[in-house]
């Protein structure tokens, strides 16, 4: 772990509170990634001068760019006023180029204001933010709460000269999150994609996966972009150019739940905001948890917490129903799924998504409608899509809905 980071980002990562480092989403970047991700600019860099790194923690890139290039001129900013006293001496330690550091937040920069970069390179910090704290300019590019990664892709997109590139380490979810799908669109359509590769080295003291992603300031060609990039349903999908191509076999012959007149929505029942209606009662409603469904089957669980209890006092739905288990976003997602056959009432809690097909059929057609997505889901290429796809995040609802391949009969 030592030679895998620099002495200064060991003590650093030693001397600043863990909740500090969580809040601020300060993780200090490997120097195997520093070193990659330079080798991937190298036929880039004849062009390149100017360089802007806006989250420059332990100096991690000053340091790699210094030693293999000179004459360049730096612009640095560290937010996080421990981490920035550590590296202000950087000004002068560094003979062969022009280095400024500063203190301060880079979506609020007046320093650099009006400032153009040929690069901006970085591991931009990772904490999701309010909607309420993002400047008005930039909702059109992200639904729900942002993410500061994204504030800091589209602050320096305004930052680039023509031409410019925007070398940046950032969470692999960033490719396929249909959160950030406005923001890759605006990628796709106004800059040229350059590499998307995974890092390979651990970080401290988080086990986010990571991408290389580097980007030009230039309107693509027309196919220019295409080995990065799926389109499905709307939606624009970034990956690692063997990634794309083996999603792009695993659609053939391949339809979606959205095509299919099927509707998906998460369940309605939150149990702890309806504490006061549960009930051991087995005459009331029967209450169905994502717990109760091991091996893809309907197994009702007895609860430790005596608040969670088997059945709710309100009406439920006695119509047949396919549920899939939506994760709760933190740990291994493991891919569940039930056909609930109806015949008494029923509710589902939001930690599972609940698949209804929209047609007008008997309930007999309705189950072997249920079924024959059963197939689908039980068929091996949906399994290497979801290994593929999700790997272990947790799966929403518009993801199974227009992303996630359906194979007929």
């Amino acid at each position: 772990m030592e030679r895998m980071f620099s002495e200064l980002s060991l003590e650093l990562t030693k001397s600043v509170d863990k909740q500090q480092k969580k809040n601020n989403g300060i993780y200090f970047t490997p120097i195997g990634t520093v070193y990659k991700t330079l080798q991937c600019l190298k036929p880039y860099m004849e062009n390149i001068k100017n360089i802007l790194e806006p989250s420059c923690g332990s100096g991690e890139y000053i340091n790699g760019l210094t030693s293999l290039y000179s004459d360049l001129e730096l612009d640095c900013i560290e937010f996080y006023k421990p981490i920035y006293d550590s590296i202000k001496s950087f000004e002068e330690t560094v003979k062969d180029s022009k280095i400024s550091i500063y203190n301060e937040n880079y979506l609020l920069s007046t320093t650099i204001e009006g400032k153009k970069y040929d690069l901006i390179i970085g591991n931009p910090p990772f904490f999701v933010m309010k909607k309420t704290d993002v400047d008005r300019k930039y909702w059109d590019f992200f639904d729900g709460r942002p993410n500061i990664f994204i504030l800091f892709i589209l602050c320096s997109l305004e930052k680039l000269e023509e031409g410019g590139i925007i070398s940046f380490i950032l969470p692999n979810n960033f490719l396929n999150c249909l959160y950030y799908d406005k923001t890759r669109k605006h990628i796709a359509e106004n800059c040229s994609l350059i590499m998307i590769d995974e890092c390979s080295d651990d970080f401290i003291e988080t086990k986010q996966e990571t991408i290389i992603f580097i980007i030009q300031n230039k309107v693509p060609n027309k196919n220019e972009n295409s080995k990065y990039i799926l389109q499905q349903n709307g939606y624009t999908i970034f990956g690692m150019d063997s990634n794309i191509s083996c999603l792009n076999n695993l659609y053939n012959n391949s339809s979606t739940l959205a095509k299919m007149n099927f509707s998906v929505n998460v369940g309605n029942v939150v149990w702890n905001q309806c504490k006061d209606i549960l009930t051991h009662d087995k005459s009331e409603t029967l209450l169905i948890y994502s717990s109760d469904i091991k091996n893809n089957k309907l197994q009702i669980k007895k609860y430790n917490n005596e608040e969670k209890k088997n059945y709710i006092k309100k009406p439920g739905n006695s119509s047949p129903l396919l549920v899939i288990n939506r994760g709760y976003g933190k740990g291994e997602y493991k891919f569940e799924y039930c056909l609930i056959e109806g015949g008494f009432e029923y509710l589902i809690e939001n930690h599972l998504i609940c698949i209804r097909y929209n047609g007008e059929v008997n309930n007999d057609e309705l189950i072997n409608i249920y079924k024959n997505i059963i197939q689908s889901l039980e068929n091996e290429k949906t399994k290497q899509f979801i290994n593929l796809y999700f790997g272990n995040n947790a799966i929403n609802t518009s993801e199974l809905c227009n992303i996630l391949p359906i194979y007929k009969k």
